[in-house]
């Protein structure tokens, strides 16, 4: 009888696998026509070629000269946990675009080690205006330092497995004051067009000394002092989210975490200032995906999965 009983919970185990893995046996990619600064997801458990499988942690997506990674995403919690992680899951990649990706229908390019598949993705025009920005001539002057330059790569990079935000509902506004500056803009500095530049975030034109605040639970992994080196993002600090998600908040006076520190949605940050290079005290809000830059008010409007 304990043998029939194993035998039957041995076969509901493999249905359920099979039904799961039925139902993800292609990509699901999401939405198939973006404006540049937005997300395409694509997720899935395996895809098949020919008679054979390759699951989905196993292989890329390739776009614009960039290779994407899958991470796993539980879907079903009691599911998973019963299992023991079998099943209950799937896999998720997030493509990013900037206001500087083609436009058009662009090739999102499956690679696996049984082999690779093309689709196809329409980018359109983002409609980024131009804005016209006056430095003094010490800011003018500024240009990010080698420790600088490469403290915030690889904060930017950073790709950790496991999600922290909570992707049912829309992350929270760093700041209360309105908005001075949007994304995607191209800038001239006095005077002159700023080459392969977009604005890479949000400004909020808050005085000094106004609080910072979390937009969602992540840990800051980077702390930059623009005493220490910081010449153009001035004290800045970077959070990451999980997944490849990162967010960062430029041109602080002071701070209220630490490097290491696990931060909630709506817990302060810090303060704002006007370090590094500002015309004015303002807070500049970004957020990463993969290493590129994508519209945060996406991210302040909707739930982002």
């Amino acid at each position: 009888m304990l043998k029939r009983v194993k035998f039957g919970l041995i076969l509901l185990l493999i249905i359920n696998l099979l039904s799961v893995w039925s139902a993800q046996a292609a990509l699901w990619i999401n939405p198939l026509s973006v404006k540049q600064g937005e997300i395409v997801l694509v997720k899935g458990l395996y895809y098949n070629f020919g008679n054979a499988y390759s699951m989905l942690s196993d292989c890329q997506i390739a776009f614009e000269g960039k290779n994407y990674l899958f991470a796993r995403e539980i879907v079903d919690f009691q599911g998973f946990e019963s299992s023991g992680g079998t099943y209950g899951f799937q896999y998720t990649s997030r493509i990013p675009t900037t206001p500087l990706t083609k436009l058009g229908d662009l090739p999102l390019t499956l690679k696996c080690p049984l082999g690779q598949e093309k689709f196809s993705l329409k980018v359109l025009s983002g409609n980024f205006p131009v804005q016209n920005i006056v430095l003094t001539s010490s800011k003018n002057s500024l240009s990010a330092t080698e420790k600088e330059t490469n403290a915030v790569k690889n904060a930017i990079n950073t790709f950790t497995p496991f999600k922290l935000w909570d992707s049912n509902k829309p992350w929270l506004a760093p700041n209360k004051a309105r908005l001075s500056s949007l994304y995607g803009l191209r800038r001239t500095y006095n005077g002159v067009l700023a080459q392969n530049y977009f604005h890479k975030g949000l400004d909020f034109a808050a005085f000094t000394g106004n609080p910072i605040t979390a937009p969602a639970k992540g840990k800051v992994i980077l702390l930059g002092k623009e005493k220490e080196g910081f010449a153009v993002h001035g004290n800045c600090l970077f959070i990451d989210h999980g997944q490849g998600i990162i967010s960062g908040y430029l041109h602080l006076s002071e701070f209220n975490v630490i490097e290491g520190q696990i931060v909630e949605a709506g817990e302060v940050l810090g303060k704002v200032g006007e370090s590094g290079i500002a015309t004015g005290p303002h807070l500049h809000f970004g957020v990463y995906v993969n290493g590129e830059n994508v519209n945060p008010d996406n991210w302040l409007k909707f739930a982002i999965p």
